[in-house]
């Protein structure tokens, strides 16, 4: 990570009073608020933002991957009303 490099993603986690993972999520852009939470004004909510850099050290390439969108096709067409 470079000094001032802007954060890939964003894990955004909530856990409860004592310290247990309630639910979790990735973000493509840091939530600049928390309105969107359905029971803010009911509740404390204890919330973990941790930003995630890329390590292109450590990238995987995949090349040549099949899609299997056809075939996928063909096994539901085969057995409908399953």
């Amino acid at each position: 990570m470079q000094v001032g490099e802007t954060p890939y993603a964003w894990a955004l986690e909530e856990f409860d009073s004592k310290g247990n993972l309630i639910w979790s999520s990735m973000m493509l852009t840091r939530p600049k608020e928390l309105s969107w939470f359905r029971d803010l004004p009911n509740k404390k909510h204890n919330i973990l933002l941790t930003p995630l850099y890329k390590d292109e050290s450590k990238e995987e390439r995949l090349d040549g991957v099949k899609s299997y969108k056809e075939s996928t096709k063909r096994l539901v067409d085969a057995n409908t009303g399953l």
